[in-house]
């Protein structure tokens, strides 16, 4: 074949494949529209925040993620997402939640009570003002006295990270989005692990989890933000938008 001939081909070939890929790109967005049930039911993210009835509720930022059994590949970066969301909440009088799971079993082979593994990271120490609140399961509503502590502050808003985001921060937002709080997630503040695949499927690698679990939370029960996006709302002394249900009212 003649050099004319080759490129006369190849020249067939390229107009061929635009049609094909274009084609190729209907189809898949032929389907059905993707949305949220949040969309759905006309729930939007709050316009700005009210230090007095928010609370910053980070969860099992602990040594057992780092240098532990369960060692998180994100682990780092949500460490250090959340410490500069403790710092603004701190400096703006936005109460500062520190969750803390514990497990006061004797053998236990995590979480151990008095263990370094279950100790807070440093960048997270408790400050004067915060509140440490400590767990042996799930998350921070499991069998504690979080929503009276939460009642008794008259906090209706909820900014939440931690570890591990399938797990503690998924019990955490649910069970906080059923009682009735505004609930928000600083995405780049949380991060988990791969799962060994369940009912005969594939393993799960944890970026794939770790968006499963905040796209499933966004879907009904919390906005999802950067930590950037929620330091950047107005902070206000009455919301500039209409109030959520009052804990214990018809969950958001």
């Amino acid at each position: 074949m003649n050099r004319n001939l080759s490129l006369k081909w190849r020249g067939i070939v390229l107009a061929l494949a635009v049609p094909v890929a274009a084609l190729g790109t209907l189809f898949a967005r032929s389907g059905p529209e993707l949305t949220r049930l949040r969309t759905l039911y006309q729930l939007s993210p709050p316009a700005s925040l009210v230090p007095a009835r928010t609370a910053l509720v980070l969860v099992d930022f602990q040594n057992e993620f780092l240098s532990g059994r369960l060692p998180l590949p994100g682990g780092r970066g949500a460490i250090r997402h959340a410490t500069e969301l403790a710092a603004w909440a701190r400096h703006n009088g936005i109460l500062v939640v520190l969750v803390q799971n514990v497990i006061d079993r004797p053998g236990t082979p995590l979480f151990a009570a008095g263990s370094k593994s279950a100790a807070l990271v440093p960048e997270l120490s408790p400050q004067p003002n915060d509140l440490v609140l400590k767990k042996s399961m799930a998350g921070a509503f499991s069998r504690t006295d979080f929503d009276r502590e939460l009642r008794a502050r008259n906090i209706d808003t909820l900014i939440v990270g931690g570890l591990m985001t399938h797990l503690a921060v998924l019990v955490t937002v649910v069970d906080a989005s059923v009682l009735g709080y505004r609930v928000l997630i600083a995405a780049d503040s949380t991060a988990t692990r791969a799962l060994p695949g369940a009912g005969g499927e594939a393993d799960v690698d944890a970026p794939t989890l770790q968006r499963a679990s905040l796209a499933a939370l966004a879907d009904r029960f919390a906005d999802v933000l950067r930590a950037g996006e929620i330091m950047a709302l107005p902070l206000v002394t009455e919301p500039l938008v209409t109030e959520p249900p009052a804990p214990g009212s018809t969950p958001r």
